[in-house]
């Protein structure tokens, strides 16, 4: 499957902060110490399976603003359904407790109007089902390997799906302006015998906000009734935050 740049289906939504500011962040918060943690929402495939969608929410380091971020992707191509990704950031702190859970609930619902039109012209209606789920929690895992079944039943001629996640050094001029040291990655699918390259990456898409580290996270397939089944890997990233790393998704789809 060819590498297609717009495939890395992330934005953080943050206004960037100066060098400056972003370089005495990255230097005089412990590493242990991370920004915010995006939360995940499957919205699933469409019946054909020809459509994905995902949204991740939270609120910003720094900050405190409540965002919602919704992506909307055409499997094949691997590449986002204009006018998709809706992203909606309001800038009122959250707060905490039960003003904070409503302002976090009130973004996401404004956002979810606004894509709503699309997720129904492209018929997403939750298909899918996550075969291989790992936390970072999960300490007693591999983030970078997966051995997984296609599907809860196994059918005559099934194959383990294999995914390898290898990263590397990828210098970008403007993350080493601030001070960060990014990385690139590599994904590997081997099923039937046959190894399949996903991902391997030359250059740091500006949409990453200078990444610091991959896992895989999740592996969601869906087999349509008519139509040639279908995957997602959603990737955990770390990129460079202002209280520490900020954690986000990315998605990598295609047919099985």
């Amino acid at each position: 499957m060819p590498i297609v740049r717009s495939r890395f289906h992330f934005l953080s939504g943050r206004l960037r902060l100066g060098a400056a500011a972003l370089l005495a962040a990255f230097t005089l918060v412990p590493a242990a110490v991370a920004g915010d943690t995006a939360e995940l929402q499957l919205l699933g495939f469409s019946k054909t399976g020809d459509v994905f969608a995902f949204e991740q929410y939270g609120v910003q380091d720094g900050s405190g603003f409540p965002y919602s971020e919704i992506f909307v992707i055409d499997v094949i191509g691997d590449t986002w359904v204009p006018p998709s990704p809706f992203r909606l950031r309001k800038d009122v702190e959250a707060g905490s407790g039960e003003a904070g859970d409503s302002a976090l609930s009130q973004t996401r619902a404004e956002n979810r109007l606004a894509a709503q039109p699309l997720l129904q012209d492209t018929a997403v209606a939750g298909k899918g089902r996550t075969m291989a789920f790992n936390p970072r929690t999960e300490l007693t895992s591999d983030p970078h390997k997966m051995l997984v079944a296609a599907r809860d039943t196994v059918q005559p001629g099934d194959d383990p799906i294999d995914l390898t996640l290898s990263q590397y050094a990828l210098p970008d001029a403007q993350c080493q302006g601030y001070g960060a040291e990014t990385r690139g990655f590599r994904l590997t699918m081997v099923r039937g015998g046959v190894t399949r390259t996903l991902n391997e990456d030359s250059a740091v898409p500006a949409s990453r906000n200078c990444p610091l580290a991959y896992r895989i996270e999740r592996f969601v397939t869906h087999f349509p009734e008519h139509a040639p089944p279908v995957f997602a890997v959603l990737i955990q990233m770390d990129s460079l935050g202002f209280e520490g790393p900020d954690r986000r998704y990315l998605a990598i789809t295609g047919r099985l």
